[in-house]
């Protein structure tokens, strides 16, 4: 079986806000490690494994661009794949919608958009490729795990108001995956409002998605205990941080005299 050829857009433009809240230090989520790799690093590493993966954009919140990249660690030194590192929007939504603007400027071929959670460090290929099995029969797939817990609805009040039958309810994750011209279409027809997630956008456009078998174990990074040790990591990136950017800034003013020197 040939496997269609994909773009993957892995999402890290938030602001983390409820992991900084619990952390105490605005340090995002993505740009530290477990188990020696970054999160954004195993969030995008698996689609590699992906022998069609065509292209990637990774989004990141403006001026952190730098940041990204040393979070991909070695992952940006692969030639074969093109990847490019862009600035998200306010919302996730736009972000997505930037990535998705920069994927039509590559010079890649792909028929089918992976987008995926960067805060979700945990995703295996053999998940990719069972999602993208099945969005090849509707034109879009999810990964969903099914609720097994009861579901009860609380009011204003503060009291609960109602149980909810849980038969059909299911939780999504990523990566969703979709036909590319149709998640194209979808963005361009619904810039706004602010969706729960992509595939909400892909059926407002009013195309249809199915669903894959999502895994326990790809969970999404949300807390600060979600990472082991991520208040020391913290501490040292920050530290480290600062001391990249005075590199930076020196190594800036030396090239600024040096030009001045040359043209006088």
């Amino acid at each position: 079986m040939t496997i269609p050829r994909i773009a993957a857009v892995i999402t890290a433009a938030g602001a983390s806000s409820r992991f900084t809240k619990d952390l105490g230090i605005d340090v995002k989520k993505e740009y530290l490690s477990i188990d020696g790799h970054s999160v954004l690093y195993r969030a995008t590493k698996p689609f590699y494994e992906i022998p069609s993966l065509s292209a990637v954009v990774v989004t990141c919140p403006a001026g952190s661009e730098d940041e990204a990249a040393v979070a991909l660690e070695d992952i940006m030194d692969i030639a074969t794949v093109p990847l490019m590192i862009v600035p998200g929007g306010v919302t996730r939504k736009e972000s997505v919608r930037l990535a998705l603007e920069k994927l039509r400027e590559m010079p890649a071929s792909f028929e089918y958009v992976a987008i995926h959670d960067g805060a979700r460090p945990f995703i295996e290929s053999a998940a990719i490729i069972r999602t993208l099995a099945a969005a090849t029969i509707a034109g879009g797939a999810v990964p969903v795990l099914p609720i097994t817990d009861a579901v009860k609805r609380i009011g204003t009040d503060g009291m609960f108001s109602e149980g909810i039958e849980k038969k059909g309810l299911v939780t999504v994750q990523t990566p969703q995956i979709f036909r590319a011209d149709e998640i194209f279409d979808a963005y361009d027809r619904f810039p706004l409002p602010e969706a729960d997630d992509d595939v909400q956008v892909h059926m407002w456009a009013g195309y249809r998605s199915t669903f894959s078998i999502g895994s326990p174990d790809n969970r999404k990074i949300t807390f600060c205990d979600d990472i082991p040790d991520a208040k020391e990591q913290a501490g040292h990136y920050l530290s480290e941080r600062e001391e990249g950017r005075r590199s930076a800034k020196a190594s800036r003013r030396m090239r600024e005299l040096m030009m001045k020197g040359d043209e006088e």
